[in-house]
């Protein structure tokens, strides 16, 4: 009955993400843990632009600054060390509290700062489900907005934009641990951090975008044999380029440790995307 209930609430999210996927990306990254080469092939349904530029256009619902975003992100490839998890599925509920646009003297920066509460239930596994995670995860997070616009006029363009966002955030729900056999209570508590750059074409779409993204957070619960350290955490930096439409070429680097399964991650790839 469980696995009735799970397959369907999958299926709901798949369905809802379809029509607002970001990437299509294949890969080939270095493994500096193992020193080779692996294959990485994602789907990656990630929406970030709850409060920041892009805010509501790709939410299901977007009313009075309370939004509800589906997302996921699914790896494939050459073991654990190509993603820090394999298979994630979250929803997310939040509240947004706009701040006020404000511009420079010269009127050529415009800039504001926002803030937002997120309830999100999660589930976390690797590929083979020997490590699954279902929690609640709550966070509390502040952006900061900036443009720089082509003139100081009323319809000058957009070329660049900054957002940087941080917050705390905690996890509570239970681990099922097939490797151990064995479940337990999980919880943690953390620091995120997600800074972004976007330098945009004269068709005011993205062709450059700089990104770094990291987390850092304490094990206060969790499987005993999976966790050899109460600390993990991890830092994503990547530099993507558009060469066609809806077609980017990227460089990404990770390193750290993270669920499920908190082995390291270190790996430099090379990537192409499609965003559709």
């Amino acid at each position: 009955m469980k696995l009735k209930i799970f397959l369907l609430l999958l299926g709901v999210t798949i369905s809802q993400s379809i029509f607002g996927q970001d990437f299509f990306r294949i890969a080939a990254a270095h493994d500096f843990q193992k020193n080779k080469v692996v294959q990485t092939f994602s789907f990656d349904f990630n929406r970030t632009e709850k409060i920041d530029e892009k805010r509501g256009r790709f939410l299901l619902y977007d009313k009075r600054n309370f939004y509800l975003l589906p997302t996921s992100d699914v790896n494939l490839g050459d073991g654990v060390t190509s993603s820090e998890n394999n298979v994630l599925f979250q929803l997310y509920f939040g509240k947004a509290i706009l701040g006020k646009l404000r511009k420079s003297d010269d009127k050529l920066t415009s800039f504001k700062w926002n803030k937002a509460i997120e309830l999100n239930p999660s589930y976390n596994s690797d590929k083979l489900f020997a490590e699954k995670l279902v929690y609640g995860q709550l966070k509390f997070l502040l952006n900061f907005l900036s443009q720089k616009h082509s003139d100081a006029s009323e319809n000058g363009s957009v070329k660049t934009v900054h957002s940087i966002s941080s917050g705390l955030f905690t996890n509570i729900g239970y681990r099922n641990s097939v490797t151990y056999k064995k479940d337990d209570f999980y919880s943690t508590i953390g620091f995120i951090l997600d800074y972004k750059t976007r330098i945009l074409n004269d068709k005011i779409e993205d062709n450059w975008v700089f990104k770094i993204t990291g987390n850092y957070y304490y094990i206060a619960s969790d499987v005993n044999e999976i966790t050899s350290d109460q600390y993990a955490g991890i830092l994503k930096a990547s530099i993507d380029k558009k060469v066609y439409t809806n077609i980017f070429c990227g460089i990404n680097y990770k390193y750290g440790n993270d669920n499920p399964n908190y082995k390291y991650v270190h790996t430099l790839e090379l990537s192409a995307k499609l965003r559709y």
